[in-house]
């Protein structure tokens, strides 16, 4: 790659006034007085009142592809882009008693210098812009949580909330997006008992628009559903867990429409499965299945996913970490017949899943990975990882842009390419965490047919601040 014909000259400049100096500060904070104790030192417990915030600041540049289009000749933004994103998150934490805490936090997301208007993230079904970098202004956690009412394990959290479960597969809080991609209006009714937990829940999840408060806006999708976590074995050596699932996802607009005609209707579809996991002596197992059914506008919607992993760390220095994974996504097979069998990921994070450099997600999908994780320290991770990408069906579309890059009559074939990742993190100082990686793709005959032939590759480097202070 030509440093020159990327851009990257151009754009270097930009990353060490962003970043490189913030690091730098990082770095000489064991010669000045304060605390530059190391990230694993014992924390103090909290007090009544606290003020918390999170400062993050991200630098990527994207070669040969963008958050929505992938080649040389994008529809928006440019081939190359350098671009900073920042984001601030504060607020307050006050807990009268153990078993009661009531939340108030803000969040600003912004970026700097990136190349894709705010436009090219309109969404259609929405009809208004849903973006994943941006969101001045915003109200984070606005939250009343209470535990164990009376001594019984039941609990109730109610206002604006962060719902995830498990690995975060089927319901993740979107942390990697700088906007955060799924937060959450919602009740959740909890029982906790020795081997683990049932929730209920009804919410509504907000949508990102950069300057617009969020209070009386259009929400996204609403759900009601149940999930639980079953501890079957939980003592040493041997540990299994199930976590079984039913909930529903549903948009009440005429938005959505069919693969025939031009009626509109609603979203109205709900999914049940499960997951299970097993450990024993370094070993790892685990598996997630997915059912998806109802309406999707007015074609019948069934569509399935599921996802299978292995690994295995071994006892010696460094803990290297071997793990082998398959994940998933059925596609629709006939774009004509009137039943959408293109599974959505439901409320699912993609930033750790399917490829750093977020091209896929779990979505007519099929992902092969292999990765390697050592600690040499307690305070530093490094993970490589490669993933060899497929269609689940060739006559569906790319999860990147699956309007655009979709060949109806399955001519293309189903390989998509493959992309090895190597993420580094660091967490030497108390509160502060740094991370840097790098990714690169190799197109395949899909993407070389329908999109473009040429290599992609991405770097990113960021710098996470978090602290908390008591008042009361």
């Amino acid at each position: 790659m030509s440093f020159k014909k990327t851009g990257w000259g151009k754009k270097i400049g930009k990353l060490s006034g962003y970043v490189v100096l913030p690091i730098c500060l990082l770095l000489m904070l064991p010669f000045f007085d304060g605390d530059c104790s190391p990230a694993w030192a014992e924390e103090k417990l909290p007090e009544k009142l606290t003020f918390g915030a999170n400062l993050r600041a991200r630098y990527e540049f994207q070669n040969s592809f963008n958050q929505k289009f992938y080649g040389d000749n994008p529809a928006a933004g440019k081939e190359h882009d350098g671009f900073l994103l920042g984001r601030l998150r504060a607020g307050f934490d006050w807990r009268p008693t153990e078993k009661i805490h009531f939340a108030l936090w803000g969040q600003n997301a912004e970026a700097w210098d990136s190349e894709m208007p705010d436009s090219a993230f309109y969404n259609g079904t929405f009809d208004r812009i849903h973006h994943p970098n941006k969101d001045r202004l915003e109200l984070f956690d606005a939250f009343v949580d209470i535990k164990d009412i009376f001594d019984t394990g039941l609990g109730i959290k109610a206002g604006r909330q962060r719902i995830f479960y498990g690995d975060n597969r089927v319901f993740g809080p979107g942390a990697w997006g700088n906007s955060g991609l799924w937060i959450w209006d919602a009740v959740k009714l909890s029982w906790v008992f020795d081997r683990g937990f049932v929730d209920l829940f009804y919410g509504r999840t907000m949508l990102h628009q950069v300057n617009q408060f969020s209070l009386h806006h259009r929400h996204g999708y609403e759900s009601f559903g149940a999930y639980a976590h079953l501890d079957v074995l939980k003592k040493q050596p041997v540990r299994l867990f199930i976590e079984p699932m039913i909930f529903t996802k549903t948009d009440r607009h005429d938005s959505y429409k069919g693969e025939t005609g031009p009626e509109l209707d609603e979203l109205d579809s709900w999914y049940w499965g499960g997951r299970i996991h097993a450990g024993a002596k370094g070993f790892e197992a685990d598996g997630t299945y997915l059912r998806q059914e109802g309406d999707f506008g007015p074609d019948s919607l069934d569509a399935y996913g599921y996802h299978v992993m292995l690994a295995y760390t071994l006892p010696v220095v460094w803990e290297p970490r071997l793990e082998v994974a398959y994940s998933y996504a059925s596609g629709d097979s006939d774009p004509t017949d009137g039943k959408r069998e293109t599974f959505d990921g439901a409320f699912g994070a993609k930033d750790m899943m399917y490829g750093r450099m977020n091209m896929f997600s779990w979505s007519n999908l099929q992902d092969l990975e292999a990765s390697l994780t050592v600690k040499p320290y307690k305070w530093l991770k490094i993970k490589g990882e490669a993933h060899q990408f497929k269609l689940a069906d060739s006559r569906d579309g790319w999860s990147l842009n699956p309007k655009l890059y979709r060949d109806k009559t399955g001519a293309s074939g189903k390989e998509v390419g493959k992309e090895v990742d190597l993420v580094v993190t660091c967490k030497y100082f108390k509160d502060h965490t740094l991370m840097a990686g790098f990714g690169y793709f190799w197109p395949d005959e899909f993407a070389r047919k329908v999109a473009s032939d040429v290599e992609a590759s991405w770097v990113f480097l960021q710098w996470e601040y978090k602290f908390k202070v008591g008042l009361l």
